[in-house]
């Protein structure tokens, strides 16, 4: 992939070697995968998206889930301490941590 910021849809499909209607359908069944869309509706994938996408097809082709042990075992990783650039499911309480240790360190600069 190029240094490009989001991929379009079909780029995406290409470059895993996959076809646009698998990724579509996977949008519907994985509450994980969540392309951004432009004005007119286009799908645009970002990096997270594409390694979402990726560990989709890890987990459905190479490992031989059906889809709804691949939805079981996608939840246990995004929940779980590996939760790799998946989405944060509790990212509040991460959000306050971070919070905090800045403070101290804006505390201790000045």
């Amino acid at each position: 992939m190029t240094d490009k910021e989001f991929f379009s849809i079909k780029e995406v499909a290409d470059s895993l070697q996959l076809k646009p209607y698998i990724l579509r359908y996977w949008e519907k069944e994985f509450a994980i995968l969540k392309p951004k869309r432009n004005r007119i509706g286009r799908r645009y994938y970002s990096r997270k998206d594409i390694d979402v996408v990726r560990m989709i097809k890890t987990v459905l082709y190479d490992q031989g889930y059906t889809i709804a042990g691949a939805k079981k075992k996608l939840l246990s990783v995004t929940e779980g301490p590996e939760q790799l650039s998946l989405p944060l499911r509790n990212g509040t309480k991460i959000l306050r941590e971070i919070r905090e240790e800045l403070k101290k360190i804006r505390a201790f600069i000045k």
